[in-house]
């Protein structure tokens, strides 16, 4: 442990009791930052303000954190509508979901978090005058969070420091409704990086990218990763002998859809129609229904099963004893440069991964250390080709010798950590950061 402590005010919008994958990030900080000498107080919004929830997350949080949860005015309500089955079911109607963010894009700028500001930001400010915070964090999607950080940095003349875990998502990732909602996310996107100490991101795609649009700002990547101490607990599973298991954990929305692998799935099948007997897939998590109206109208369902979120431990558990662990990126060209966050976990679990992913960062991850075999994502026969070549390897026995799968400790969290205590060190004392 560092002696001299410093003190981090964390903006979060997702954090426990929420689940999905934005949460893993700003948690990991929390759970590892005190070892490079910071601790945190968080401002999160509400439990019940996100469709995704895992209380098990909850008992992670380390119990010397401050964790202020706020209402918020977001557009979870309207969200909700959209959403097919009970309330809190991780299932949505992807015709409805659509519709109703074309709608929220439309009238609520950035995003439909905007009516969390004035909780949050009057949240943080009480926690200010409460407290001597060093240094101001805030992490996005949604981006809203930077919008609060912003605030709280003119109210306190803080260091702030913006995490931007994906690129601004109405300006790079999804179309705005208009040329004027392009220019207020680019003034929007231009203010956040002027006036943040350091601008952190996950890829070196999304670096050149803010780099090149602002020069003046000091943009530093810091990738995602694995938690060691979360993989090492499961290493001791090992996958059964048949079928051979091929697990997705994660969500499947917003263009991140399971059809085309779906329809090389069936492909596959008919091509070697003696693997259908020896092959089953599961999908955890989160998801649009189209993807089981797919597998339904392929034949597939008593090869291929959806279920509901998990608590993490548990999809750990679940992902160790898969043979292959299912990797889906976005069918559209803007997402290339993204590194699912999902994939650090898949590499630290020591999996054989198939990674459908163009070319890019998320797929030289995968091709670079050997870790499994990919296609692009929308390529039905490629996908089928790869399933081909992993199925031949689990009829030889030689699955676990044909992939890298040796421990990765560069992609531990605790590491990743420590390259945002360091960002937050030079902020402190004004230094310029390397």
């Amino acid at each position: 442990m560092v002696d001299a402590v410093k003190h981090l005010l964390m903006i979060v919008p997702f954090f426990p009791p929420m689940g999905g994958g934005g949460v893993y990030r700003p948690l990991s900080f929390v759970r590892y930052l005190p070892a490079h000498g910071w601790r945190t107080t968080v401002i999160a919004q509400r439990g019940d303000a996100f469709w995704i929830r895992d209380d098990s997350l909850t008992a992670k949080i380390p119990p010397e954190c401050r964790v202020v949860r706020t209402a918020t005015w977001s557009g979870q309500g309207v969200l909700s509508a959209a959403r097919a089955g009970r309330a809190g079911s991780p299932k949505r109607s992807s015709r409805r979901f659509g519709l109703v963010r074309r709608a929220g894009a439309a009238v609520l700028v950035p995003d439909t978090y905007l009516g969390w500001y004035p909780f949050a930001v009057r949240a943080a400010l009480a926690e200010a005058r409460a407290t001597a915070f060093d240094a101001v964090y805030s992490t996005s999607p949604p981006e809203t969070s930077h919008l609060i950080g912003d605030a709280v940095r003119v109210r306190t003349a803080l260091p702030w420091v913006a995490d931007f875990r994906d690129p601004w998502m109405n300006l790079r990732l999804l179309d705005p409704p208009s040329p004027l909602h392009a220019r207020i996310h680019r003034v929007l996107e231009a203010r956040v990086c002027a006036h943040a100490r350091a601008v952190l991101v996950t890829t070196r795609w999304h670096q050149s990218v803010l780099e090149a649009a602002y020069p003046r700002a000091r943009v530093i990547r810091v990738s995602n990763g694995y938690d060691g101490d979360e993989v090492h607990s499961v290493a001791g599973l090992v996958p059964g002998a048949h079928p051979m298991r091929i697990v997705h954990a994660g969500m499947l929305t917003q263009k991140r859809s399971a059809v085309p692998f779906l329809e090389a799935l069936a492909r596959f099948f008919e091509r070697r129609p003696e693997a259908r007997a020896d092959l089953e897939v599961e999908f955890v998590g989160a998801r649009e229904d189209e993807n089981e109206r797919a597998a339904a109208h392929l034949r597939l369902t008593n090869r291929v099963h959806f279920r509901d979120s998990l608590a993490h431990d548990d999809v750990l558990r679940l992902e160790r004893q898969a043979h292959v662990l299912l990797l889906i990126k976005h069918v559209d060209s803007r997402y290339d440069g993204l590194v699912p966050g999902k994939l650090y976990e898949y590499i630290g679990l020591a999996r054989p991964v198939l990674a459908l992913a163009p070319a890019g960062e998320a797929r030289s991850l995968v091709e670079i250390r050997r870790r499994g075999e990919t296609a692009d994502p929308g390529d039905v026969d490629g996908i089928a080709r790869a399933l081909d070549v992993l199925y031949g390897h689990f009829r030889g026995g030689t699955l676990e010798r044909a992939y890298d799968l040796s421990e990765a400790p560069d992609l531990g969290r605790s590491r990743q950590a420590g390259e945002l205590a360091r960002v937050l060190d030079a902020c402190v004392a004004g230094e310029r950061i390397a």
